[in-house]
């Protein structure tokens, strides 16, 4: 079977309509995901990892990758939402979120939080989309280590 088409698009934080609006289209049909890249001028980037250095860095991401799953319908019901961030700040994103002024929202639980595979964070279903964007995009923009243009990508990815 093949996968759904990817659909991208760029929009600003103050102007999320476009991303709430697939993100509420996923959460009915309890799959697909949306990655949410942040905007970053050319001369910013930094120079791709080369040699046994990238084997070994447990630091892949100097510009974070966003990326917001809907609940999927388990044995139990409905499962809470995950947003997720891959960054290269290390260990202990959770406590150096705290410290940023973004904590992880009360009630949300954190599933994962690690130096390579990033942070996870699991939000209970009657969170509002729109609090979930908004807590990923300043918490990735918050772990980024390069300066951000405040425009982000979002790329929806319709099927499982």
């Amino acid at each position: 079977m093949k996968a759904a088409p990817t659909e991208a698009f760029t929009f600003a934080p103050d102007a999320p309509d476009a991303v709430l609006a697939q993100m509420d289209r996923l959460a009915r049909a309890h799959q697909g995901w949306i990655n949410l890249n942040p905007g970053v001028r050319e001369e910013d980037v930094p120079p791709p990892p080369v040699g046994l250095g990238t084997l070994l860095s447990g630091t892949i991401h100097e510009i974070p990758v966003c990326t917001w799953v809907p609940g999927r319908v388990g044995r139990k019901g409905i499962e809470m939402d995950s947003v997720g961030i891959q960054h290269d700040t290390g260990t202990k994103a959770v406590a150096r979120l705290a410290t940023l002024g973004v904590p992880v929202p009360t009630g949300w639980r954190w599933t994962q939080d690690h130096p390579r595979r990033g942070l996870v964070v699991r939000v209970p279903n009657d969170v509002p989309h729109a609090d979930q964007l908004a807590w990923l995009l300043e918490a990735g923009t918050a772990l980024s280590r390069v300066p951000l243009t405040g425009e982000w990508e979002a790329r929806v990815r319709p099927g499982r």
